[in-house]
C-alpha cells in the first residue's frame, strides 16, 4: 500500500484516448483516496493545451493518443516525471520511451495492478533529484563564492607584497655607501616575497581548478603535449633532455587543464634530473579497463623513495629545499585535482636513483 504522505496534493494528468481505460484508471484513483487531483486528456493536442496552462506532478501516458503518439508527447515534457503505459506487444515502444526520458512503464491488462508502488517509487526518484538538483546550485553558488574569494584574496595579498619588492629595490640603491649586510638582507627580503607572490598565484590556480574549468571536449592528447613540448623548448634544450611519446588517445577533457597537467608532469621530470644524465622522458598510452586509458610519464631523473608516492600529490609538500630545486611545491597537487576533476586517478611508482612512472587514468567520454 503506497503511503499518503507520497501522493497527497499530488497533481497527476492522464493522457489516454481509450474511454475505457480511461473510465478504469479514473475508478482506481477515486479509490484511493489520495486527496490527489486527476485530469484526463483523451488526445495528443488536448494533453499539449494542459500542460502548457498547468504543471503535473506526474503523467500517466499512453502510446496510442489518435492524433499522435505517446513518444512524441513524450519528447515535449520537460521536468515532470512520466510513467509510460502501452501494451504487452510493444515492448520495443517502451524501450524507446525509457531513452526518451519515461520514469517508469506499466503494461496495459498485465500489471496495472503496480500502479500504486510506481508511483510511490516515481516520487522517491522526483524527490532525491529535486534534492541533488538543489544541492548543485548551491555548490555551483559555493563555487563562484570560492572564485571570487580567491581572486580577491590574491590581490589583496599580493598587494602588500608589491610594495615589499619595490621598497626592498629602493634600499639596495641606497645602500653603496652602507654596510654590504644591509644589502644581502634587502636581497633576501625580496627573494622571499617573490617566493610568496608565487606561491600566492599558485594557490590561486590550485583553488580554481574545479571553480574556473572550461567545458569538456573532445581533444586529441598528441596535440596538447605538442604544444607543451613547444613551449618547453628552452628547458629541453638546456637540459639536454628527450622526449619520445607514442601515440596518445582522444579524449573529453579540458584542454587548459590537460595542457597544465601535462606541463607540469613533464616539467618535473627534466627539473629532477641526474646531475650525470640527461632526462630521458617517454609518454606511453594503454587502453585498460572499457573507455578508460592509462598514460605514463616514465623519466630517469632521481625518484624518490615509494614511502612518499601519496604524499607527494598533498600542496606544499616537498621532498628537496629550496636550495636543491626551485618550486612551491604544489605542481603535483594541482595535477591531482585536474585528473579528479575528470574523473580520473594519478598515482607514482619511484625509487630513489630509478626514476619515476607517473600513470594518469582517465575517461574517453565525460558523464554528462
Amino acid at each position: 500500500m503506497i503511503g499518503n504522505r507520497f501522493v497527497q496534493h499530488l497533481k497527476f494528468l492522464l493522457v489516454e484516448n481509450n474511454p475505457t481505460d480511461q473510465i478504469a484508471v479514473q475508478r482506481f484513483f477515486n479509490d484511493q483516496n489520495w486527496g490527489h487531483d486527476l485530469d484526463v486528456a483523451s488526445s495528443y493536442r488536448q494533453a499539449l493545451r494542459l500542460l502548457s496552462k498547468k504543471s503535473y506532478d506526474i503523467v500517466l501516458l499512453d502510446y496510442n493518443l489518435g492524433d499522435g503518439t505517446g513518444l512524441e508527447l513524450l519528447s515535449k515534457i520537460h521536468d515532470t516525471p512520466v510513467i509510460f503505459i502501452s501494451g504487452s506487444s510493444t515492448e520495443l515502444i517502451i524501450v524507446e520511451a525509457m531513452k526518451e526520458g519515461a520514469y517508469d512503464f506499466l503494461i496495459k491488462d498485465h500489471n496495472q495492478n503496480l500502479l500504486p508502488s510506481t508511483i510511490e517509487k516515481v516520487v522517491r526518484r522526483k524527490i532525491a533529484e529535486d534534492r541533488l538538483k538543489k544541492y548543485l546550485a548551491e555548490l555551483e553558488r559555493s563555487n563562484e563564492e570560492l572564485s571570487s574569494f580567491a581572486f580577491v584574496a590574491s590581490h589583496d595579498l599580493n598587494e602588500p607584497l608589491r610594495k615589499i619588492v619595490g621598497f626592498g629595490e629602493r634600499l639596495k640603491n641606497k645602500t653603496e655607501n652602507l654596510d654590504p649586510e644591509i644589502s644581502v638582507y634587502a636581497s633576501k627580503m625580496q627573494e622571499s616575497a617573490a617566493r610568496m607572490q608565487n606561491m600566492i598565484q599558485e594557490l590561486l590556480q590550485y583553488s580554481l581548478v574545479s571553480a574556473k574549468g572550461d567545458p569538456f571536449r573532445s581533444i586529441d592528447l598528441n596535440k596538447v603535449v605538442k604544444e607543451v613540448l613547444e613551449d618547453l623548448e628552452v628547458s629541453i634544450r638546456n637540459s639536454n633532455s628527450s622526449v619520445q611519446i607514442e601515440s596518445l588517445p582522444t579524449v573529453e577533457a579540458d584542454p587548459t587543464q590537460m595542457r597544465q597537467l601535462f606541463q607540469n608532469l613533464i616539467s618535473n621530470a627534466i627539473k629532477f634530473k641526474k646531475k650525470e644524465e640527461a632526462p630521458k622522458i617517454e609518454l606511453v598510452a594503454k587502453p585498460c579497463k572499457k573507455d578508460l586509458w592509462d598514460i605514463f610519464v616514465k623519466d630517469n631523473g632521481i625518484g624518490f623513495d615509494s614511502q612518499h608516492d601519496s604524499s607527494i600529490f598533498q600542496p606544499f609538500f616537498r621532498l628537496h629545499g629550496r636550495n636543491e630545486y626551485d618550486g612551491s611545491g604544489i605542481g603535483l597537487a594541482i595535477c591531482k585535482k585536474i585528473v579528479d576533476r575528470h574523473h580520473g586517478k594519478i598515482k607514482a611508482v619511484s625509487s630513489k636513483n630509478e626514476g619515476s612512472i607517473f600513470q594518469v587514468t582517465l575517461p574517453t567520454k565525460q558523464v554528462s
